[in-house]
């Protein structure tokens, strides 16, 4: 049996030919960043998901900061979630808001409508700008049209870290329609890092419906600058600076790989599924184990396969088993949790982190790739049934 890794990304043999024609193109044009290929990636990402806008950058992360600093939002505190890395905390912070770390619901790990109303009593009317909700581990959360209503009514502004959710969906059964991860709040932000859904190497891309957000997002991406018009076309009139930035553009390679990556993001998906199938079918019956919670109505990506340990017993040990007696890789996303932290001591909830406090030591992640066999998956169910 080959080598079983803990996650590991997919580019089929089949693109390596139409991938090097295209960088072969690039490298002969001159064109290398911010051209006709991230174009063409953007559009693609906007009929997929049945989005107006999509706008890609570096990573999740920049472009999470990117859209907080179109927003406009300054001075303000974010409900974040501690079950969440640390980009979701950061793009807060530096962007002159401040992060309100809270508690996660025990079965999805992540943000619940009850969490969020208790935040903001807490903090008090007025103090709370917006909200950056994570869709944990690509589950979309199952009351995310109660929490997006919730926003518009509070004038929050919600903001979703759709790192792990890339191709995710929610069925409404009230309106008989599907929606896309990327398609909730005022924005989305998807992460294309090697572990994630589809890889670009390094990527994000931040998804709208607000065609003013994404312009803004525009020109935060391109050190908040935009050429000037003049009266002669191809002569250069110089730029303008509209507000201090970086640079968070997307190279026209990445873009190619991205572009790939799509032709087989629903047979992705469909994959990790089958592997989740089988994950669930034999692990809900050993006894020590809790399979991560699921619902008929989202069609996750699990991007991580994330079990809880119910009978007490050690973790580390474990984990040590698996790994050196059976060659089974795990992770324990995200530990230490976000308040956990000591950089964000000062940003923590005086409602506490009961929930999970309660699950971050017993929780661990199997391994989950689309090149993953089923023999392969099947040996880990047969390894953890043993144990």
């Amino acid at each position: 049996m080959d080598t079983i890794y803990r996650a590991k990304p997919y580019i089929p043999e089949v693109t390596h030919k139409w991938i090097l024609g295209k960088y072969e193109e690039i490298l002969q044009s001159g064109g290398l960043i911010q051209g006709k290929h991230v174009g063409d990636f953007e559009k693609d990402v906007c009929q997929m998901f049945n989005v107006k806008n999509a706008v890609a950058t570096t990573s999740c992360g920049t472009g999470l900061e990117t859209v907080l600093i179109a927003s406009g939002i300054k001075g303000k505190r974010f409900i974040v979630p501690t079950q969440t890395f640390a980009a979701s905390v950061n793009c807060i912070i530096r962007t002159g808001n401040t992060p309100l770390i809270v508690d996660v619901d025990s079965e999805t790990q992540c943000l619940s409508l009850d969490i969020i109303k208790k935040s903001m009593e807490e903090a008090g009317q007025g103090a709370i700008g917006g909200v950056v909700l994570v869709h944990m581990s690509g589950l979309i959360t199952p009351d995310m049209l109660e929490i997006e209503e919730y926003c518009k009514q509070n004038n929050l502004f919600l903001l979703t870290d759709d790192a792990h959710s890339y191709g995710a969906q929610f069925y409404n059964q009230y309106k008989d329609e599907r929606r896309c991860a990327g398609t909730f709040g005022d924005a989305g932000v998807f992460s294309f890092y090697p572990s994630k859904i589809i890889t670009t190497a390094e990527g994000g891309m931040i998804t709208t419906n607000d065609d003013e957000l994404a312009e803004k997002c525009r020109v935060v991406r391109n050190h908040g600058t935009t050429r000037n018009d003049g009266e002669y076309q191809g002569l250069d009139y110089g730029y303008t600076c509209a507000m201090p930035s970086s640079n968070y553009r997307m190279s026209e390679f990445h873009a190619v790989l991205g572009l790939a990556q799509n032709k087989y993001l629903q047979s992705f998906i469909e994959r990790r599924n089958e592997i989740a199938d089988i994950y669930n079918e034999r692990l809900s019956k050993v006894e020590w184990l809790q399979t991560p919670f699921k619902d008929d109505t989202i069609k996750q990506t699990y991007w991580q396969y994330i079990v809880k340990i119910t009978d007490g017993r050690d973790r580390t040990e474990t984990l040590l088993r698996l790994l050196d007696e059976y060659q089974i890789p795990t992770a324990n996303a995200y530990s230490p949790l976000c308040h956990e932290q000591e950089i964000y001591k000062d940003y923590l909830s005086s409602n506490g982190y009961e929930n999970s406090e309660d699950f971050i030591t017993k929780i661990f992640s199997l391994p989950m790739y689309v090149e993953m066999t089923d023999e392969q998956v099947n040996y880990i169910c047969r390894t953890i049934e043993e144990l």
